[in-house]
């Protein structure tokens, strides 16, 4: 009789850890999933000849290219978050800054 008691007793303690573990991961999740802050679309750049298409960028923000060596070649102002801007380079490839977004392009 003693030994099922001291199964049943572990039994039941090792039942209450788990609950116990399980809605403390549940929390957690919970917790997670509160804080989480709504994601901003991603910029969306796109070299088509010797033009430059930009989508989703930060109002006011600049269009850098820079050489594949580190060089600015050109900064344009944008006025908008979206827009296609003609740009006068050699072909090649590039680095394109536009806030915190940096992508590599080539010119064709």
């Amino acid at each position: 009789m003693k030994a099922f008691l001291t199964i049943f007793a572990v039994l039941v303690i090792s039942i209450g850890i788990g609950l116990v573990s399980a809605h403390a991961q549940q929390t957690n999740r919970m917790a997670y999933a509160a804080k989480k802050t709504p994601e901003k679309p991603s910029v969306e750049v796109v070299a088509i000849d010797n033009r430059i298409k930009v989508a989703n960028a930060p109002a006011g923000s600049k269009l850098e290219i820079y050489s594949v060596v580190g060089i600015k070649v050109v900064e344009i102002e944008m006025k908008q978050s979206s827009g296609e801007y003609a740009v006068n380079i050699a072909k090649g490839y590039y680095i394109i800054r536009i806030g915190e977004t940096v992508r590599k392009v080539a010119i064709r």
